[in-house]
Parts: C-alpha cells; structure tokens; sequence
C-alpha cells in the first residue's frame, strides 16, 4: 500500500510524519455526508464529485478529464 498522509493528528491512525497507518482508507464525497461506524463498506453507494473541494480527499483528481 502507498504512504497514505493525514495531518489529523488526533486520529488513532496518524503516526509521526503525518502518516496514516489504518488498514482501509475511505473517501466519500461531502455531499453524501459520513455513515455510520457499523456500515458494511462494501455496501456503501458510490458518491461521485467533479473537483477535491467536493471531497475531503485532497489527492482526488476527476477521472473525467
């Protein structure tokens, strides 16, 4: 797996160096909000975004163009 960073250092994932050390990593598009702890990821429904200020996900580039 890629070097995953995180700046939010009061995550129980974050490491030194801004690194992420969760085994799954989710992005969702701000529009569809958070889910709840227990969801099944598998069964989440696709939440399409056009630009990262959609998502929270600073590395999103739109597979469009």
């Amino acid at each position: 797996m890629p070097d995953v960073h995180c700046t939010v250092n009061t995550c129980k994932y974050w490491q030194n160096s801004n690194l992420c050390n969760a085994q799954q990593i989710v992005v969702q598009s701000d529009a569809a909000g958070g889910f709840s702890q227990n969801a099944r990821l598998e069964q989440l429904n696709a939440t399409p975004a056009s630009t990262n200020d959609e998502t929270c996900c600073q590395t999103f580039k739109n597979s469009q163009g």
